[in-house]
């Protein structure tokens, strides 16, 4: 489901207006416009790229960067995905994959007492309930996108399933000074292959 950007923050806007009692209050607060922060972020890239070349993980897991170019997830070792695959399940596959490499630039949030919107600068925008209702958004040419929302403790989760693809989660939090929103991306593939790491942005304004 793709929506305007002015067309959705008005229309969470209102809903969080005529809400008599805000249930959201129990949840920590994610509104606000956040901007990517490359150099505090993991790289899932160069993560991927060092597991293929038989090179561990950096410590901890974390790879700082950008997102830059294309590559990071070829032929894995043990299996990944190789020739075996075909050129649907290539696309498939390469579709899931955005949604892991291409952090977005800067979003805005904004959250009621029943949902949690996001405006990306593309001009996407997403509207998902916080009860884990579904959200199908037809691809043409490609898979249908599933995703869904809800709180999970003090995070919000958000799922997305790429039909005949791999499965992207990630986990909306604050950090403790509300300064910073950090994003938990982890990838499922079909193959078995996967992978986590950490976006962080920072808060427009926020001092």
């Amino acid at each position: 489901m793709r929506l305007t950007t002015r067309g959705v923050l008005i229309g969470v806007v209102a809903l969080g207006s005529a809400a008599a009692t805000p249930l959201w209050a129990q949840h920590p607060d994610l509104s606000g416009q956040w901007t990517f922060n490359a150099a505090q972020s993991d790289n899932p890239r160069d993560m991927l790229q060092a597991r293929d070349s038989g090179g561990d993980e950096p410590r901890g897991g974390r790879s700082r960067g950008g997102y830059g170019g294309r590559g990071g997830f070829g032929r894995g070792r043990g299996g990944g995905t190789g020739s075996r695959m075909s050129d649907e399940q290539r696309q498939r596959m390469y579709q899931t994959m955005q949604f892991v490499f291409d952090a977005p630039a800067a979003l805005t949030i904004v959250e009621t007492d029943s949902s949690v919107a996001f405006a990306l600068d593309s001009g996407a925008a997403l509207v998902l309930h916080s009860d884990g209702r579904k959200v199908t958004q037809k691809v043409e040419g490609g898979g249908d996108v599933e995703t869904k929302g809800r709180w999970q403790g003090n995070d919000f989760v958000v799922e997305r399933k790429v039909s005949g693809g791999g499965k992207v989660t990630e986990d909306y939090l604050r950090s403790q000074d509300g300064k910073q929103l950090y994003v938990i991306v982890s990838f499922e593939g079909r193959s078995g292959r996967s992978i986590a790491f950490r976006r962080v942005y920072d808060g427009a304004g926020v001092k």
